[in-house]
């Protein structure tokens, strides 16, 4: 506690100036790090919170952390021995990483580690060159009550909304969820979980929980997915979450063993994709386990398709398109940067480890800097079901996507002439925005809201 102490005058500010539009009623003062456990980070394109679950509560914290100049000087490419060099000494102690997660505005990375008794949130800016430690002992926040006991395993927010999975080995699992803004002591709304496991016997386990959770648009519908333990995995229709008693949760494919530490949704190549990190390998899976189709096709709960063998390696016979080995390097842990990019953090038996942004889209990545000018003019601005877009008269042909706040495409087309029209009926209400990437490369950009 001591050197904690003496790192005061390095700790990031957590106060924030103005109003941060996804807290209400926010309260300023203490959060105890001793129990953190897990972090997500909530965003409405403008303004950002840190979401830090412990063993009975969720703080929703204004970070002020909400300029987008910052993202190219903060965009990581490699940080060497990342834990070794950069953590530990600013902790003076060995550091345990727990999480990791991405401001998608500032690109600022945040990291939950544990460091003896103390938990840690640690703040990385400018390629590794500045991290700092959060100060948790003045924070604005909303404390967000999870009613209970809460053994958080994982969050994730999309859509105006943020859902909490919790529960143990005890089979206490439940699923809560609780839309911004985040009013302080608000509540969650919550379901136990009851989910199939093929080889656990067949049967649907009472109040078993979903370990590792995602959130992304498929085909128009918000689906929460991720893999439990030993280790069947699930997609989950938000939609059909209103209601009471339990919720079943069928296995829509077995990954087969093993343990999975982080789930991560990606559009990209046209395709939706789930990465799950699991027993240090990271894998991809295919939008045929995750879009509902599996249920469908009576290929679920004892009929779901394993992925990989008894030997933990993937069924030769299936094709990359369903599950692809992304990385033979052992990794401690993953994070969504964009749709085209994940950052990685390698581990070793030392504990040593890069902390490395790899692409895993064949589709070029975003191009950093893009203008936010009115150079993309879109009408009508709010608009329901199509949208008019005008290019310069010179543009030839572009292509366009849109693009919700979690970072997920939800839609996109390609588009010719100075003035055309997207169809955007079948996309949820919201707030997004619009991309247009011309054929050089360069990209411009406008908020958009659909009603």
């Amino acid at each position: 506690m001591k050197k904690l102490l003496l790192q005061l005058c390095m700790l990031a500010s957590v106060s924030a100036f103005g109003q941060n539009a996804l807290l209400q009623n926010a309260t300023t003062g203490a959060i105890s790090g001793a129990n953190l456990a897990d972090l997500c980070i909530a965003t409405d394109g403008t303004d950002v919170v840190l979401l830090a679950a412990d063993n009975s509560s969720v703080y929703a914290i204004d970070i002020a952390d909400n300029d987008p100049a910052d993202a190219a000087s903060n965009t990581v490419t490699t940080i060497p021995d990342f834990v070794m060099n950069k953590l530990n000494p600013l902790a003076g102690a060995s550091v345990t990483v727990q999480d990791i997660v991405v401001n998608p505005i500032s690109k600022s990375v945040y990291v939950l580690g544990t460091a003896g008794l103390n938990n840690i949130i640690f703040k990385v800016e400018d390629n590794g060159a500045k991290v700092t430690m959060l100060d948790l002992n003045n924070a604005t926040h909303s404390k967000l009550s999870w009613g209970g006991v809460l053994t958080i395993n994982d969050m994730a927010f999309a859509d105006g909304k943020l859902y909490v999975s919790s529960g143990s080995f005890s089979l206490d699992g439940q699923l809560g969820w609780l839309s911004a803004p985040f009013a302080h002591n608000g509540t969650f709304s919550k379901r136990s979980t009851t989910l199939f496991k093929s080889n656990w016997g067949g049967n649907y386990f009472t109040k078993a929980p979903l370990e590792t959770l995602t959130i992304g648009q498929i085909d128009g519908k918000y689906r929460l997915m991720g893999v439990t333990t030993c280790a069947p995995g699930f997609s989950v229709d938000v939609s059909t979450l209103s209601g009471s008693g339990l919720l079943s949760v069928t296995e829509d494919f077995n990954i087969h063993q093993g343990q999975s530490k982080k789930a991560v949704f990606m559009r990209h190549d046209n395709k939706d994709w789930l990465f799950d990190l699991h027993d240090g390998k990271l894998y991809r899976i295919g939008k045929k386990y995750l879009d509902g189709s599996q249920v469908a096709a009576n290929k679920y709960d004892n009929n779901s398709v394993l992925l990989r063998d008894n030997s933990g390696n993937v069924v030769a016979s299936l094709p990359a398109e369903e599950i692809k080995l992304m990385s033979s390097t052992t990794l401690g842990m993953i994070a969504f940067w964009d749709n085209w990019q994940l950052l990685l953090l390698e581990s070793n038996s030392t504990g040593g480890g890069a902390l490395t942004l790899q692409k895993m889209s064949v589709e070029p990545a975003k191009v950093s800097g893009v203008s936010t000018t009115a150079a993309l003019e879109i009408y009508p601005n709010p608009a329901h079901n199509t949208i008019s877009i005008k290019l310069p008269n010179n543009t030839a042909a572009a292509t366009v996507n849109i693009v919700g706040m979690n970072g997920a495409v939800v839609a996109e087309a390609a588009i010719t002439g100075s003035n055309s029209t997207v169809d955007i009926s079948g996309v949820t209400p919201g707030i997004y925005t619009v991309t247009v990437q011309y054929s050089n490369g360069k990209q411009v950009s406008n908020k958009l809201t659909i009603e």
